[in-house]
């Protein structure tokens, strides 16, 4: 069993006591509690599937068990150790943009707004006009969708579908973030009409991560800036994570076969085993293997190598033919080789996020160098919401926490290009905002609706 590791204790101490010191830095107006959503991401992806299916867990040696809590801890104290720091470094660093651009949240609403409906024009356009499949994609993974392409394209138009598909995330994101921050009712209504329209295309499509970058930044927004009393706001934050819980479930049951039988069923409730446990939360399960295929023989530490390659992921492979298929050593080594899949395996399997430091760089310095990259990413959110009395840099940081727990899964732009990609709109509309207020005085920033006090703060010096 797990919890007959010493490792295991060892690394869930260390957990707690991190979370209870994030939690009164939080409640202490102190923005290094930020850190929390990273000690919640260890915790769901390391933590808990050992105990919703532990026996998956009976046939791994102890030893290996061990070892990988063991690179469990050294993540989060390389973490701790390494946040600080990197936290003054980034946030202290000068900036260009200019925050006080006076747009007002109806205006980035529109310009959001307008992005929206032009990606989901060209997404309807793409589904043959067919708007009820684009809005409800009901045969799942085994039908098509509003941005769904081949795994391995050749071609601009894979790089374009991709980028599409990316900044669609995120400008739905934006709008269910945007609602809280309309000042009239039309206004609200009708940023949440757009997001509720487009939520169903990310749930049937059966991908969990897109959903969550959707719906994350709404419901972190509403525990942020809801005028309701706190213990509302955590009530249903309480309730949405229920909700969430039940829907992967339903979602992982039927997205390969499809929606349509169960939802014509006149009892729908039958066709879904009780049985059934939320499943992909395994990366604790991953790291083991992982290290048991480092000492294999059979791949060595890349030192960097696959972070670089998905560093450079971006480059269409009609640019570069021989681009690397990311991760996909991996997954022919974990038994899933096929003939008949476009990569050469029937699926791929995501590493972790320690696990992919441990294949960069080893067993010791691997979840180290891991542990590094998260606190430049907790840095970055930080600075982010030092910049909050700008809309648009809040709209950032909403977007970018509704991305971490993704991270758990994997450090990989495929999971940031949403908020790379939103990023260039709002330095796109900074600039633009930068000239068309060139010549009124400065000073004057749009301050968002009133932050909890509980979650405002400022950068322990």
């Amino acid at each position: 069993m797990v919890t007959h590791e010493l490792t295991f204790y060892l690394a869930a101490a260390v957990l707690v006591v991190l979370t209870v010191e994030s939690c009164i830095k939080l409640l202490n107006r102190n923005t290094f509690g930020i850190t929390l959503m990273v000690y919640v991401t260890v915790f769901a992806w390391y933590f808990v599937d050992p105990f919703l299916n532990p026996e998956e867990y009976d046939y791994l040696p102890p030893f290996s068990l061990g070892q990988s809590y063991g690179q469990v801890l050294l993540f989060l104290i390389g973490f701790r150790v390494f946040t600080p720091a990197i936290t003054r470094w980034i946030v202290r660093r000068p900036s260009f943009a200019i925050f006080d651009t006076r747009l007002t949240p109806r205006e980035i609403l529109v310009a959001t707004g307008a992005i929206w409906l032009l990606l989901f024009l060209v997404g309807i356009y793409r589904m043959n006009g067919d708007v009820i499949s684009a809005v409800l994609p009901l045969d799942g993974r085994g039908g098509e969708t509003m941005w769904g392409r081949g795994a391995v394209s050749s071609s601009a138009m894979g790089f374009l579908i991709s980028f599409g598909g990316y900044l669609f995330n995120a400008a739905t994101a934006f709008l269910g973030a945007l609602i809280f921050f309309q000042r009239g009712t039309a206004w609200r209504l009708l940023a949440g009409a757009m997001f509720a329209i487009t939520l169903p295309s990310f749930f049937f499509a059966g991908t969990r991560s897109h959903f969550l970058v959707a719906v994350l930044p709404f419901i972190i927004t509403y525990l942020f800036y809801g005028r309701h009393p706190l213990i509302v706001r955590f009530t249903v934050l309480a309730v949405a994570f229920v909700c969430l819980d039940q829907g992967f479930r339903f979602v992982t049951v039927f997205r390969s076969t499809g929606f349509r039988e169960v939802l014509a069923a006149e009892n729908p409730y039958e066709l879904v085993d009780e049985n059934v446990r939320t499943t992909g939360l395994n990366m604790i399960q991953e790291l083991c293997f992982v290290n048991a295929y480092l000492d294999s023989g059979d791949t060595s530490p890349a030192y960097g190598a696959r972070y670089l390659n998905e560093l450079l992921n971006f480059v269409p492979r009609a640019i570069w033919p021989s681009k690397p298929l990311i991760g996909i050593d991996y997954a022919k080594w974990r038994g899933f080789e096929s003939d008949e899949g476009e990569l050469g395996v029937s699926t791929t399997i995501s590493a972790g996020m320690i696990g992919g430091g441990v294949l960069n760089f080893g067993k010791i310095l691997g979840p180290v160098a891991a542990g590094i990259l998260m606190a430049l990413w907790t840095g970055l959110l930080i600075r982010w919401w030092e910049q909050r009395k700008s809309l648009l840099r809040l709209m950032l940081f909403m977007l970018g926490v509704g991305l971490t727990f993704n991270l758990g899964r994997d450090i990989t732009l495929l999971v940031l290009w949403p908020v790379i990609f939103a990023y260039c709109f709002v330095r796109l509309t900074e600039l633009w905002a930068t000239n068309r207020f060139s010549q009124l005085p400065r000073g004057a920033t749009v301050v968002p609706a009133r932050v909890s006090p509980v979650f405002a703060g400022r950068l322990s010096q």
